[in-house]
């Protein structure tokens, strides 16, 4: 299905050479991603340590399954060919989060270490530059239509930021604020798209399943499984 898809775009583009007009839309949404895979979690443990009188705080594992909300925006060219044929190119900033909730908090120092109680919540946060390239049809005329698309979308991830507070049974409220280098920074999705348009002005959705894996290898974890999920809504607005 996959090789399906990729191979989709591509042999639109060439039927549609004698298309009849090229559209250009703004678009701003509304995103929620989460992750999955094996190593996705919905609580985790903060590790608190303290050295030279310096502590430091971080999530054993913050790539999470609880959604989080974040926004994007993106600008799109779009080939409307016979019979309502489409071929769509995407080019778009996402900023997004995934949450976990944390259920424990474990200190460690040169003299003693122990684990407590804990509640609070863990962001990771993973802005991106992304890539759509879809192909599918056109339903409806000019003033109401649906325009529904698919196809592959390639993300770059520009950084990883992990940042979550809470509080704990003992040693009152604890914070972690600390980059987190991606596995991979790019990142191949397969992505489907919904756009119902009322004149100029569209509604939208999609949703997009990621394939790379985010978080980074370990001697505990030497294959990691975190890729995401992001689902979109927005408003979109077709310029002449």
């Amino acid at each position: 299905m996959k090789y399906l898809l990729l191979a989709l775009p591509a042999t639109l583009l060439a039927t549609q050479a004698f298309g009849q007009h090229i559209e250009y839309s703004a678009r701003a949404n509304a995103g929620f991603s989460a992750f999955r895979g094996a190593n996705a979690t919905t609580t985790t443990t903060v590790s608190t340590s303290t050295t030279d009188g310096a502590e430091s705080s971080r999530a054993v594992n913050p790539y999470g399954k609880r959604l989080g909300t974040g926004a994007g925006i993106s600008l799109r060219a779009q080939r409307v060919g016979k019979a309502g044929l489409l071929t769509a190119f995407d080019l778009g900033f996402d900023w997004m989060q995934a949450r976990t909730d944390v259920n424990a908090i474990y200190y460690s120092s040169a003299s003693t270490s122990y684990s407590r109680p804990a509640t609070g919540t863990v962001h990771l946060y993973t802005p991106s530059i992304t890539a759509f390239l879809g192909a599918g049809w056109r339903l409806g005329g000019e003033k109401l239509a649906l325009d529904a698309v698919v196809g592959p979308e390639l993300a770059y991830v520009l950084n990883a930021r992990e940042i979550g507070e809470g509080s704990s049974s003992v040693n009152g409220g604890w914070r972690t604020d600390l980059s987190r280098a991606p596995a991979n920074r790019l990142d191949f999705r397969l992505r489907g798209d919904l756009t119902v348009w009322r004149n100029r002005v569209g509604l939208l959705a999609s949703y997009s399943l990621g394939f790379a894996n985010y978080q980074a290898a370990t001697t505990s974890v030497p294959s990691p499984d975190a890729a995401v999920r992001v689902a979109r809504v927005g408003l979109a607005y077709r310029f002449k």
